[in-house]
């Protein structure tokens, strides 16, 4: 019994033995076989990527590109947009601090001249803004921001830094309403400054000149001569500024005043000491 028993154990080691090599030569060609066919699938999958599915992904992909970058340029314009608002609005704003600056400047010009305006003959009343005109072929008339509650009275004379305006033929409490030297219904007694000849003038109609309705002993001033006024008809102080002889005719000459009628901002209410 016991060589039997032997013999079948030794029979049965070497087959274990066997299969066990078997099985690993097996598992080894087998293991090599699928990485090899791996290898050729995982190449075999690049190449189909390569040829047909990165084709196809970009041609999906493309139309999502063109809205991504037409949403990105959509706001890059909507905030160019916005941010061209902002610059406009901060123009405007600029613009009318430039106008008021401008105004501001213009006023003070015109203050600064009007304190000098006034020379020792005459005693200053009252400053005044022009509040608004009433320009027409048959009057020339200016309201003033001032009235007898500044002591402004009927017939006092109204100067600027160039000249006589006008004079006063209205007030209120608060306003005073003033005719203008161009107004056909006022008369003036004016001098030349060389010769001293004495003469009326009156609106001519147009607003932009004076004409002379009297010369006394039909004497013409010359062409460039200055006038003032004469004091004479005890209306206007004497000596304030009118303007200047621009045509003589045979019986009669014209004359254009410093003041410029159509910019006026502010006049003083004088009156003679």
């Amino acid at each position: 019994m016991a060589p039997k028993f032997q013999i079948k154990v030794f029979q049965l080691s070497r087959f274990v033995k066997n299969f066990t090599i078997i099985s690993i030569v097996s598992l080894s060609f087998l293991l090599v076989f699928f990485s090899k066919s791996d290898l050729y699938l995982i190449n075999g999958i690049k190449i189909i990527s390569s040829s047909v599915i990165i084709p196809i992904t970009r041609v999906i992909s493309a139309p999502v590109n063109a809205f991504s970058n037409f949403v990105d340029e959509y706001n890059q314009f909507k905030s160019l947009k916005f941010e061209n608002k902002i610059l406009q609005e901060e123009i405007i704003r600029l613009k009318k601090w430039q106008t008021l600056a401008i105004q501001n400047s213009r006023e003070n010009k015109v203050l600064k001249k009007l304190l000098n305006a006034t020379d020792n003959n005459l005693t200053l009343v009252k400053t005044a803004s022009l509040i608004n005109r009433n320009d027409s072929i048959y009057s020339k008339l200016i309201n003033l921001n001032a009235g007898y509650e500044d002591k402004i009275k009927k017939n006092m004379s109204a100067i600027n830094e160039r000249g006589l305006v006008g004079k006063v033929i209205d007030t209120t409490s608060n306003n005073s309403r003033v005719i203008l030297l161009t107004d056909p219904n006022l008369s003036i007694s004016v001098k030349s400054i060389s010769d001293g000849i004495f003469s009326l003038l009156t609106g001519n109609g147009d607003g932009k000149y004076l004409v002379s309705s009297f010369i006394k002993e039909n004497k013409l001033p010359r062409l460039g001569d200055i006038v003032v006024t004469s004091g004479t008809a005890q209306i206007f102080p004497v000596d304030l500024l009118v303007g200047k002889v621009t045509k003589v005719e045979k019986n009669r000459f014209f004359v254009l005043p410093f003041v410029d009628f159509k910019n006026i901002d502010y006049v003083q209410i004088v009156t003679s000491k």
